[in-house]
């Protein structure tokens, strides 16, 4: 049993890496995938003096970036101008993540809870409802999802 355990508290650490991985853009400093994304597309903006504004992208140039905030169109220069990310929805290993803990830790509970009611072996039956609570917590944290995903398009150098 143990060597399961540790086979997948493995497996997870692998995923994650890889996961955060393949999060990161070598584009980082390049201004040309600004003006790249097509109009429309979801943005956050960061600026240098610390203000977060999300909206839908309209166009950028060398000098700038224009997009439609809660309908108001917004335009900020290049220069005061610290990250720009594209917003991709909920992340759903983040939700499963939290929905694993949440879960396993309701499924311990009720395991001793199983425990005191009847003759019952205290290591499957706790480990059992543990890891199914842990299942079922990760199913729903997966399908709600958690936080934003945004990906990093252009950060100041």
């Amino acid at each position: 049993m143990r060597n399961k355990a540790y086979a997948l508290t493995l497996a997870l650490l692998l995923a994650l890496a890889a996961h955060a991985a393949a999060q990161t853009r070598n584009a980082r400093g390049d201004w040309s995938a600004v003006e790249a994304l097509p109009a429309g597309e979801k943005i956050v903006v960061r600026t240098k003096d610390g203000d977060r504004l999300t909206g839908r992208f309209d166009s950028a140039n060398d000098t700038g970036i224009s997009f439609t905030r809660d309908g108001n169109k917004v335009t900020l220069t290049r220069e005061s101008i610290r990250l720009v990310q594209i917003n991709r929805g909920k992340s759903r290993l983040k939700g499963a993540l939290l929905g694993a803990a949440v879960g396993g830790g309701a499924g311990t509970g009720a395991g001793f809870a199983v425990i005191s009611r009847g003759d019952f072996v205290v290591g499957p039956t706790v480990a059992g409802t543990a890891f199914l609570g842990a299942g079922i917590g990760a199913g729903i944290g997966a399908a709600l999802g958690m936080g934003n995903k945004n990906e990093t398009v252009y950060e100041a150098p």
